[in-house]
């Protein structure tokens, strides 16, 4: 495995963007015949690397909200039950109240 891919979450500095761009550029280079061609396959490879860094990020970005929303979730069924006991305890304290002012005269 290539020095750059043993480190998933690294910052890409310029000289990474530049060897991902070279190693890219490897391969592409039996298939460029002319001057331009080889340009066009530099400017080629310089999208694939940032489409590649994109679709990372796109993954840890999704990641990150799909945990927000596992979290938001929990919260929300933590205070439906909330909810529900506060409401059982205000209905048992109010038939108590009641029970309490029909004693009273």
């Amino acid at each position: 495995m290539p020095e750059f891919q043993k480190e998933k979450h690294r910052a890409i500095t310029k000289n990474t963007f530049e060897m991902l761009v070279n190693n890219v550029m490897e391969d592409f280079r039996p298939y460029l015949k002319t001057e331009g061609e080889m340009c066009l396959g530099t400017n080629v490879a310089h999208l694939v690397i940032k489409m590649n860094a994109m679709i990372l990020e796109y993954e840890e970005l999704r990641k990150g909200y799909m945990d927000l929303c596992k979290a938001n979730d929990e919260n929300k069924k933590l205070l439906l039950e909330l909810a529900t006991q506060q409401k059982h305890q205000n209905t048992f304290f109010t038939k108590k109240i009641r029970n309490i002012e029909r004693r009273l005269p």
